[in-house]
């Protein structure tokens, strides 16, 4: 008898959790993944560590190899195959070895695509250049990093103002690059409110980074192949012997639109909450997929790791015969630039604007530990929450130290539904090396039960 096959399109998070819970609850399943790189599993988040050399081997980064997966799972894993195409009317796939150029057709039984997001380039001159490089694959981090031992450039230009770019900014600075970061928006990270981004950026300038915002580049410049800078809208010239485009990503769906699959937010595909699409038998997951917002109460675009490894253990579940829901997310996310730690969780002051919300918000500045225990620093915190209710709707940090710890605790809140006069009960834990008596999480909220 024949077995039944699941084709998994895309190997990293969601493609391999999908596939690795498939495979524990379904002994009997034939199981193929087609992965376009030459790395699966491996932790994306980590590169700028590695190109700062904090982490000093390619290999630290991969958390299984494709021999681990055939050898002790039964995935059979293709790297260096593309699927060029879903026939979902013939439940096929027709995939390319990008080393030989063959194509070769494959059946499947169900589906799971997990082709992740691209980065966004926009159609400026010089793009071509050597020395310009986004970051999205595992393959992209070695190449920037190679280039920076082997070229040495000592100006970076990164174009854009989101979490990579702080990140990189970080990275690039420890690799004795002076670095300049260029934000066509009036703040950067439109992702979080003003409060914070003041914090980033007199931390970004502390560390010797020049900003410019409200200006883009119009035309990268070069000498013989290679990137030397470039030109700005206001006319200005940056000088950059490498450059990073991190202005944005989007979901990789083009070939799920071609084989007429939903698209929802965003341009990602559209899944309900077993990580079905629209087509019976396909699912997606990751950052090439919608998730559901617990606070906004719909699918919504918000491309995280986390979100990944999750949605695809639920798609593999379902795809294995087993009946499990992704409860949806809150949008937490945490990173650090040089001595700073930011994180948020829940909405922003802006969203609830945008969303037309009945809402209140506070910001409050608190220590990070008892005030007499040697390295206290302070922590700024935002919160934003329902006046009617005084249900928490989200919260942001910034600080030197315990920022993750704490938005984690505001993270636990927002899921539960939990309002801030419940919050201003939790027990949390206390130590003077850890946080004060009465812990920023719980000021901020006494603070803003005082406006509901």
């Amino acid at each position: 008898m024949k077995k039944e096959r699941l084709i998994v399109v895309g190997g990293v998070a969601a493609g391999m959790s999908g596939a690795s819970r498939a495979r524990k609850l379904r002994p009997d399943m034939e199981i193929i993944v087609f992965e376009k790189s030459g790395y699966v599993s491996y932790a994306m988040c980590g590169m700028p560590y590695f190109v700062a050399d904090r982490v000093k081997t390619v290999e630290s980064l991969v958390f299984y190899n494709a021999s681990f997966f055939q050898e002790n799972r039964n995935i059979r894993v293709f790297l260096h195959h593309e699927v060029k195409r879903i026939l979902t009317a013939k439940n096929t796939v027709v995939v390319e070895d990008r080393e030989s150029g063959k194509e070769q057709t494959y059946e499947y039984d169900k589906l799971l695509i997990t082709t992740g997001a691209r980065p966004f380039v926009p159609s400026i001159e010089g793009t071509n250049l050597r020395g310009i490089f986004t970051l999205r694959q595992l393959e992209d981090g070695i190449a920037i990093k190679e280039y920076v031992l082997n070229e040495k450039p000592k100006t970076g230009l990164i174009m854009g103002g989101g979490y990579i770019a702080m990140e990189m900014a970080e990275a690039f600075s420890e690799a004795g690059v002076k670095v300049t970061i260029v934000e066509k928006m009036p703040e950067i990270l439109g992702t979080m409110d003003w409060e914070i981004t003041e914090r980033i950026e007199k931390e970004l300038e502390r560390n010797g980074v020049t900003l410019i915002k409200s200006d883009s580049v119009t035309q990268f410049t070069g000498r013989g192949s290679r990137v030397v800078g470039a030109v700005l809208g206001s006319g200005l010239t940056v000088n950059a012997d490498i450059v990073l485009i991190s202005v944005g990503i989007t979901p990789n769906s083009a070939i799920a639109k071609e084989a007429d699959i939903r698209l929802g937010v965003a341009g990602a595909i559209g899944v309900n909450a077993k990580m079905e699409a629209s087509i019976p038998g396909v699912y997606a997951a990751g950052d090439c997929a919608e998730a559901h917002h617990i606070v906004l109460g719909r699918n919504v675009y918000v491309p995280l790791g986390t979100t990944a490894n999750k949605q695809g253990r639920v798609a593999g579940e379902n795809i294995a015969g087993g009946d499990a829901a992704f409860k949806g997310i809150v949008g937490t996310s945490v990173f650090k630039t040089f001595d700073l730690e930011v994180g948020r969780t829940g909405i922003t002051e802006k969203e609830a604007m945008s969303e037309h919300m009945d809402y209140v918000a506070n910001v409050i500045e608190h220590i990070s530990r008892a005030h007499y225990y040697p390295g206290v620093s302070r922590i700024l915190v935002k919160l934003v929450a329902d006046r009617k209710t005084g249900r928490l709707l989200g919260a942001q940090m910034a600080g030197t130290e315990g920022v993750s710890k704490r938005v984690d605790v505001f993270a636990t809140a927002i899921t539960a539904r939990m309002s801030v006069d419940e919050i201003t009960e939790l027990d949390l834990g206390y130590a003077p090396p850890f946080g004060p008596v009465n812990d920023p999480v719980l000021v901020a909220a006494e603070q803003l039960q005082k406006q509901v």
